[in-house]
């Protein structure tokens, strides 16, 4: 199985890797981006992890899965994992997913 970003999801990326950088510096950076690649391909190697979180109540198909404070929203295709959004956990996911995330280009 292979997995793949949304555009929106790049984009939270890249705002938490640029907060993580300058408000704890970049060690603390290269530390926290393992985590969430480790994250990742952990979904991809069994995209239905026990510590994932069913919530088609977001929108259906969705599942979460924590990583420190932040959320890995994605859905489970036949041979991909659509990751759509990156989200911290002080956000109000219903307002946050949406069907438009997960438009892969």
């Amino acid at each position: 199985m292979r997995y793949v970003l949304s555009p929106q999801a790049d984009a939270d990326l890249a705002s938490i890797y640029e907060y993580t950088i300058s408000t704890w510096g970049v060690e603390q950076f290269h530390t926290y981006r393992q985590q969430i690649e480790a994250a990742i391909q952990a979904i991809v190697a069994n995209p239905s992890l026990p510590r994932s979180k069913d919530r088609n109540d977001l929108l259906t198909g969705i599942r979460l899965f924590r990583v420190e404070h932040h959320y890995i929203a994605y859905r489970i295709r036949t041979d991909l994992v659509e990751i759509g959004r990156i989200l911290h956990e002080s956000m109000h996911f219903e307002t946050q997913v949406s069907d438009a995330d997960f438009q892969l280009q």
